[in-house]
């Protein structure tokens, strides 16, 4: 897959891919859809053509005038607790500024900057670790990135490639790169909103296997996220809106 991407963008030198990486900045997003938010969506995971639930995913937005608050808490079936990230990042640039996230298995924390500080709790390893890593580039927050999908200048055959940091210990620790492959229009069929519109996205990124991408299909007309279908190596999981 790599080695495809990379004949792809010499054979495309003058394609949108071809342009340095997506970095937070002024006038990069469409900010009439960065708006406050509060919806549902049900996480499946798929076996054949039948779907088995999975949990249950509450995001919440608060935006003012200076920063982006994003609250996600996932409470799986069976679980004795929630998931609970949260993100903050600069209103004008969407420039990371802090992330944390609490569950059953680790506690993580970040600050943002040149250096990103913060720790790691492993509570089955039962290990703790300080975080002070230095990088070299501008980036957005692993965790915020699906959300700044929806808010980009979105058109037919629109190609880009970001810059997110992610903190992994099982995976990778620093700058990656997430990949807009596609975009298409297509339809989506609501149980609550009937037929919508949306911009249909296939997107890649260094967070999971190497063979790993999702499509994502989102609102043309209020840029809401409906779906988004994951694809990990053969293994389809469906994250399906189900209250606005």
């Amino acid at each position: 897959m790599r080695s495809f991407i990379a004949c792809m963008l010499s054979l495309s030198c003058f394609s949108s891919i071809a342009q340095s990486p997506l970095t937070p900045g002024e006038n990069i997003f469409e900010k009439k859809w960065i708006r406050n938010e509060h919806y549902q969506m049900t996480w499946y995971a798929m076996k054949d053509t039948t779907r088995f639930e999975m949990g249950k995913i509450n995001t919440e937005q608060i935006v003012d005038d200076k920063q982006c608050l994003m609250i996600t808490r996932v409470q799986m079936k069976n679980a004795k607790g929630p998931w609970i990230d949260s993100t903050i990042a600069d209103i004008r640039t969407m420039s990371p500024i802090y992330h944390s996230s609490f569950n059953m298995q680790r506690d993580m924390v970040l600050h943002f900057g040149t250096i990103v500080t913060g720790y790691y709790e492993d509570k089955i390893k039962k290990t703790s670790t300080l975080i002070r890593d230095t990088t070299h580039e501008s980036y957005f927050d692993s965790n915020l990135y699906p959300s700044l999908l929806r808010w980009l200048p979105l058109s037919e055959g629109y190609k880009r490639e970001m810059l997110i940091y992610d903190y992994n210990p099982a995976g990778k620790i620093g700058v990656i790169k997430a990949n807009v492959k596609s975009v298409s229009s297509g339809s989506y069929q609501s149980t609550t909103a009937g037929k919508r519109d949306v911009w249909i996205l296939v997107v890649s990124d260094e967070l999971g296997a190497g063979n790993s991408f999702s499509t994502y299909y989102i609102d043309k007309t209020d840029r809401s996220l409906w779906k988004q279908e994951i694809n990990s190596g053969g293994r389809i999981m469906i994250i399906e809106r189900d209250k606005p």
